[in-house]
């Protein structure tokens, strides 16, 4: 990460760590201030399932990650 910030993969604008509030929860993300991307662990290890997946056999066999608001830690 290096000066505090990282780039986003998608317009290579500069991502900020953000607290995303989803009714009384919350939890925290990277969000690029250009184009809006956000990132947070459930949709790194999703992308990460699609990737292996299209590389192995081009069938997603396993499920998707869905978050779950009530097990996010509070910060």
């Amino acid at each position: 990460m290096g000066k505090g910030f990282t780039k986003c993969s998608r317009c290579g604008g500069m991502m900020v760590y953000e607290k995303i509030y989803y009714g009384t929860e919350h939890f925290w993300v990277w969000k690029c201030v250009n184009c809006g991307e956000y990132i947070d662990p459930v949709i790194l290890e999703n992308r990460q399932i699609q990737k292996s997946s299209r590389e192995k056999s081009g069938k997603n066999n396993e499920e998707p990650k869905y978050r779950s608001y009530s097990d996010t830690p509070s910060v």
